[in-house]
């Protein structure tokens, strides 16, 4: 298998290459040259394997001939080791058509220790095959970055440090705790002063100068990083699968809680290899972008991002659209660099019909607002005895908005993360009382409990000053974390010293 630019640049590249690289050198996002088929009989074989058998096979394809097979597996069943869940990834029925699909019951209790517990470990595999060290750089609006760091400490690979940031203010206190809670000499946590994709354009630039990237072994682990959407497709399988038992169905539809794209660029690679999705939905908050782009076919960034009870997938420009853009327009690299070079230009693109009818096909969409969210996450409750997370809430509302609750349709609503992770969303919901009840409950999980009572690191400050516009703040912050790679324990003791000096970071460093 080998990986080509979305653009088209460049020449066809490894797997090893590709998830080592992050972003393509012309600047777009690596996808598999072709598309495997899963077939009718090879989801009839995969019916009873477990978990991280039905891995393998979803997975093995996609690098054949640099992983072993025995390596895979041994691979896999590590990385999903952490789990509290038999099946890995539970799947309840809801409704006669309906079907919640439990993707938070790993290490860090959302969905993306599924992409990244077996990415870090793909890189650190290679990274001992070639006595390399690798340097993961991470930006999250609050689940991956503590997903990365844990995997991170899981491996305990001396080959592997990760620098982590994440926007002060713009995720939930537990979240926040996942990583300034953490130890290692391995790890930094840098916050930084702004919304939840601000920090997207510096590590592009820091992930494209090739020079600098060979120097530290520089990769980046967002969901632009081929591998996590390759690795998340393994649950839109099982989840097809269960479904399939559930409601005696051949064909599913999907609602996903939508913010950078990665979880549904999975479910389009399943789809595109054969299994029987019909329709892909994209449920959205208010930082609705994507929803713009499948029902409105404008693909533009607002003029600032709107803090939201769901604030996980408070994203404005979603990397995988780019993705999700590609196959839209059957591969066609062209067409796809000359949209992104306008996206990038002018902040904003209009879709001609015919990548909208393409869309249409494949895609809908539903826009949730908070008041709404609440509502979801409060009749969760009150109907089916569910504590659900405000990003479930979302895509039960988005069902709802998109009629699935005609009981016609099979469809099966993601879960992306777990309830006690959002204690302020969740106790504007059901109220304290109820909180108080869940969190007494054996359905609070005791490692989210004594993370309440652990101590906390300061983290880095990247801070924005007064008047100062995105983007210098952006290049100033590019400069800094430059500064944290080439010499970590200096910059933390000038950090460490300086977090609320008035004076300029620059002339400190």
């Amino acid at each position: 298998m080998r990986y080509v630019s979305t653009r088209g640049g460049g020449e066809p590249v490894s797997f090893e290459a590709a998830i080592g690289a992050g972003y393509a050198p012309d600047g777009g996002l690596y996808v598999p040259e072709t598309l495997p088929r899963i077939t009718a009989e090879d989801l009839d074989r995969w019916r009873t394997l477990d978990f991280t058998a039905v891995a393998v096979e979803v997975l093995l394809p996609f690098l054949d001939g640099e992983v072993t097979r025995d390596e895979l597996a041994e691979l896999l069943s590590k990385s999903y080791a952490g789990y509290d869940a038999p099946d890995t990834v539970p799947v309840t029925k809801l409704t006669n058509n309906t079907a919640l699909v439990e993707l938070f019951h790993g290490p860090t209790l959302c969905f993306k220790d599924l992409g990244l517990q077996v990415a870090v470990r793909l890189l650190a595999l290679f990274a001992r095959k070639r006595n390399e060290p690798r340097t993961l750089l991470v930006a999250t609006t609050g689940d991956t970055g503590p997903a990365a760091l844990r995997a991170v400490a899981d491996v305990d690979d001396p080959s592997l440090r990760c620098v982590v940031c994440f926007p002060r203010g713009q995720i939930s206190d537990l979240q926040r705790r996942q990583m300034t809670c953490a130890s290692s000499e391995a790890i930094r946590v840098c916050c930084f002063e702004g919304g939840g994709d601000d920090m997207d354009a510096p590590i592009k630039r820091l992930s494209l100068d090739t020079t600098f990237k060979a120097q530290h072994g520089l990769t980046g682990v967002n969901s632009y990083n081929v591998i996590r959407p390759l690795a998340q497709q393994v649950h839109y399988v099982w989840l097809y699968l269960r479904c399939r038992e559930l409601f005696s169905c051949t064909s599913l539809d999907v609602v996903v809680p939508t913010g950078a794209m990665g979880n549904l660029t999975a479910a389009t690679f399943v789809k595109r290899r054969g299994v029987p999705f019909d329709k892909l939905c994209a449920a959205t908050n208010v930082n609705d972008i994507a929803f713009r782009a499948f029902s409105e076919g404008d693909f533009s960034r607002a003029s600032h991002m709107k803090k939201t009870r769901s604030d996980a997938i408070n994203i404005q420009v979603p990397y995988n659209f780019e993705r999700v853009l590609y196959y839209a327009l059957d591969g066609d690299a062209v067409a796809t660099k000359r949209a992104m070079d306008v996206f990038g230009e002018t902040e904003s693109l209009r879709l001609d019909d015919a990548t909208r009818a393409s869309f249409a096909k494949t895609y809908r969409s539903a826009r949730i607002d908070d008041a709404t969210t609440l509502e979801a996450l409060k009749r969760c409750r009150d109907v089916h005895g569910l504590v659900c997370d405000p990003h479930a809430a979302v895509a039960l509302a988005g069902a709802a908005a998109l009629g699935y609750d005609d009981g016609a349709t099979p469809v099966a609503i993601l879960a992306t993360a777990h309830a006690c992770k959002f204690e302020e969303a969740v106790v504007a919901a059901i109220g304290a009382d109820a909180w108080r009840e869940y969190r007494a409950s054996p359905a609070f999980p005791a490692r989210a409990a004594a993370l309440e009572a652990a101590p906390e690191t300061e983290p880095f400050a990247l801070r924005r000053r007064a008047g100062e516009s995105l983007e210098d703040a952006q290049r100033r912050w590019e400069v800094m974390i430059r500064a944290m790679l080439e010499d970590p324990d200096g910059l933390h003791a000038v950090l460490g010293e300086c977090v609320d000096d008035e004076e300029d970071d620059l002339e400190l460093l």
